[in-house]
């Protein structure tokens, strides 16, 4: 993966000719959903199986990372003592390796592969504080397309991060020499704190609306539940 780019993107609420218009700006020509759920009820148009179609006959794949790197993760050893998602410990699991091997074998392939959640700006997004992270430790690099369809590196993510967080982080004093890289370690956790998936709130939610703990696919996924998705990697 060294030296190679992985692009990011939101769906948000682009109508599907404006989002595949940016990925052909940006010539990627595979989409992997790291959405843990892969459908939105404000967004139809990327539910799994359209998009999938919609990518397909604009020449661009569509593949499922759910399990390796969807963000809602509910695994009791991946998760912290207050029962939020440890992107730490996602990261070691080996369904996230097998996930970033994967990658690789795509970028190797010759793919311009873009990964893809709902949210527009990736700083709200695991894609950011959870893959991102893990490719630029795999020696890879990370451009995230925005909504109006400009990069931002991933380094420039990290200034934000660092500013975010700038009264929370270490500094060096007499006695121990602190790097930015130190800081951004520090500010990337901070980050999945932040953002990341609570089971235990999640059901409270629930609970308090007086609905089943259950998700509900929509009508055009359980139609076409025998629809097979190709992985090319």
């Amino acid at each position: 993966m060294k030296n190679q780019t992985i692009f990011t993107i939101g769906h948000s609420r682009h109508k599907i000719d404006c989002f595949i218009r940016l990925l052909r700006y940006h010539q990627c020509n595979i989409i992997i959903d790291v959405r843990s759920l892969p459908y939105s009820r404000i967004a139809p148009q990327f539910n799994r199986h359209r998009l999938s179609l919609s990518l397909r006959e604009s020449k661009i794949h569509y593949m499922g990372f759910q399990k390796e790197f969807g963000a809602r993760q509910t695994s009791s050893y991946l998760l912290d003592s207050n029962g939020k998602v440890d992107f730490d410990k996602v990261r070691l699991s080996s369904s996230f390796k097998d996930g970033i091997a994967r990658l690789t074998r795509g970028l190797d392939l010759g793919y311009r592969i873009a990964l893809m959640c709902s949210e527009a700006n990736p700083f709200e997004c695991h894609r950011f504080s959870l893959i991102s992270y893990q490719i630029i430790q795999e020696g890879g690099l990370v451009s995230h397309i925005l909504k109006d369809g400009d990069l931002k590196e991933n380094a420039k993510m990290e200034d934000e991060l660092i500013s975010k967080y700038k009264n929370k982080l270490p500094r060096s004093d007499l006695f121990k020499q602190i790097t930015r890289k130190d800081q951004i370690e520090k500010a990337y956790r901070l980050r999945g704190k932040d953002i990341a998936f609570s089971l235990a709130e999640q059901k409270e939610k629930m609970k308090a609306k007086e609905i089943e703990y259950s998700v509900r696919l929509p009508c055009d996924i359980l139609q076409n539940q025998y629809y097979k998705i190709p992985n090319l990697f």
